[in-house]
């Protein structure tokens, strides 16, 4: 029996009706399978994102508020290992944890914030990560001071238009592929005195700027993911040298071609057609390699291969940036405040390479009448995904290296004096280790006991003492106890002359105190004073009432 007819209907052979029948049967029959597999991937993506959004609701997170120290001469590089540690965070994901758990890389967020003009760095963490952040921020400020807060985007309303504020922002992305390096802090030193021009204290004087009822956030989500993306770079610098490696088709490629490969081999042999190479091209020649392409690389290129090779030789994380501006509606000033939104991240732009720009489906518009129908539901949607740190919510993810991500957020050096940025106001040290501390009687085993009371007479009474055990004065010293009140005692002096009374003199002490004297005096022998009972005689030249 002929091939054809396998395929007839009645007496008409299949490969013998009109081409476009012949398609629109292919159609009907085999047209269902790509549009099953959109759906049942769909229905997949759609799980596993409920899966993982459970997953992330049952995570616990901490927000840290660091004070910065407020002196510090360590450049951004510090920071720099801070975002390579996090690395480590990044655990291999096993097919039950991705598919049926829901489990996701954590996601970290450093956020800069200014509440009416008083600057504060952030950072939210799960906590069992919170010893990382700490530890990578008091290993190069150890005068730093971190405090578990509340979050400070809590008491914000979600829903617009609201009674008491307005906002405006956007989510900012990069205009070239991720590959493409932006300015870092080492383009800001100055060659010659290796000063470091730093753009954060640009940041940081306009955030101080906000009047009261105004807020200003930067938003930094970062979550680290592995250093397969570096393989694109690897491949673009290839490309500019010349060597060029011939790709296999792709995964969606070479699904289609599964699909389609029965149709194409019947419509190839009725009408000798190739319908897969239409659809999928591959039947042009590869192009020859150009061993002399590398000594015809202009200075751009070699620039940009220079560029794209130092962002991939460090590691990398994937990124969201966000950045919001609050205001009461009595101090609400768009206009004023779009330029900084626009261009606080500007200054990292290298035209040559990367730069930023606002992702327009995240950011608020109203040029337009219909811009203004969906202007409320993307502060909606732009305020939740930033209060929640989403990682789902806008655009897809970049890398950024660590050290763009610390030329981004880092704590400002000595050099930077923004006025009403938190700093630490006092160094916080430790106590000696060998110093003494008192404790309740017997509050601890081996307290000493034996230590004596001291009388209540004495000073000092009902003092405590640490140390070891204090013997007792003598009996037989004298005491002020022993002494009779009100009674005068003659502190020892030097050995004085006697001298006669002379008119206009102190008359001497009656019998009584003259005896109670004497008594004294016989009680307390050490205490009387030797005299001469020698007299002196009286000088003529010196008057009579002259007193002594």
């Amino acid at each position: 029996m002929p091939f054809g007819d396998t395929f007839g209907t009645g007496s008409i052979p299949f490969l013998n009706q009109p081409i476009d029948v012949i398609l629109l049967n292919l159609l009907i029959w085999t047209g269902w399978i790509p549009i099953l597999i959109v759906f049942v991937w769909g229905f997949i993506m759609v799980y596993q994102s409920l899966q993982q959004g459970k997953y992330v609701s049952s995570l616990r997170f901490v927000m840290l508020a660091i004070d910065v120290p407020s002196a510090t001469e360590q450049s951004p590089k510090a920071l720099e290992h801070l975002f390579s540690n996090l690395i480590g965070a990044k655990s291999s994901l096993t097919w039950k944890e991705k598919w049926i758990i829901g489990k996701v890389h954590p996601v970290f967020a450093f956020e800069i914030v200014s509440t009416e003009g008083y600057v504060q760095f952030y950072v939210r963490t799960q906590t069992r990560f919170r010893d990382t952040i700490e530890a990578g921020i008091y290993a190069h400020y150890p005068d730093a001071e971190i405090s578990e807060v509340e979050d400070y985007a809590a008491n914000f309303p979600r829903k617009f238009p609201d009674e008491e504020y307005e906002m405006w922002g956007s989510e900012m992305a990069l205009k070239k592929n991720e590959i493409f390096p932006i300015r870092t802090y080492v383009d800001f030193e100055d060659k010659m005195t290796q000063e470091l021009k730093d753009p954060l204290a640009q940041t940081l004087e306009s955030m101080s700027r906000m009047k009261p009822g105004e807020h200003f956030w930067i938003q930094f989500l970062v979550q680290p993911d592995g250093n397969d993306w570096k393989d694109a770079g690897v491949k673009h610098v290839d490309e500019l040298f010349g060597k060029v490696k011939s790709a296999g088709p792709g995964a969606i490629a070479s699904g289609v071609a599964g699909a389609i490969s029965i149709p194409s081999m019947v419509l190839q042999e009725a009408t000798g057609v190739d319908l897969s190479s239409m659809l999928l091209g591959g039947g042009g020649q590869e192009s020859e390699e150009d061993i002399w392409r590398a000594f015809k690389i202009s200075p751009t290129e070699k620039q940009e291969a220079e560029a794209v090779l130092m962002k991939i030789g460090k590691n990398g994380l994937a990124t969201k940036t966000r950045i919001l501006y609050w205001g009461r509606k009595q101090v609400y000033d768009k206009q004023a405040r779009t330029a900084m939104v626009k261009g606080i991240l500007l200054q990292y732009a290298n035209l040559s390479l990367n730069s930023f720009g606002m992702y327009g489906p995240q950011t608020p518009k109203d040029d337009y009448f219909w811009q203004r129908w969906v202007y409320t539901a993307k502060q909606e949607r732009l305020v939740s995904a930033f209060v929640n740190r989403s990682w789902g919510t806008g655009a897809t993810p970049q890398h950024l290296n660590s050290e763009e991500l610390a030329s981004l957020w880092h704590f400002p050096a000595i050099g930077i004096k923004a006025p009403l940025l938190r700093k630490v106001e006092s160094r916080r040290a430790e106590p000696p280790p060998g110093l003494p501390f008192t404790f309740g009687e017997e509050s601890l085993p081996g307290a000493p006991s034996d230590i004596p009371e001291v009388p209540s007479s004495l000073p000092g009474a009902g003092v405590q003492f640490s140390g070891p055990a204090l013997a007792m004065p003598p009996a037989e010293l004298p005491t002020l106890t022993d002494v009779e009140p009100n009674v005068f005692v003659q502190p020892p002096t030097e050995p004085t002359l006697a001298t006669p009374e002379r008119p206009g003199t102190q008359p001497p002490l009656p019998k009584e105190r003259a005896s109670a004297t004497e008594q004294d005096e016989a009680a307390v022998p050490h205490m009387t004073a030797p005299t001469r009972t020698e007299s002196i005689q009286e000088d003529e030249d010196v008057p009579p009432n002259l007193p002594v």
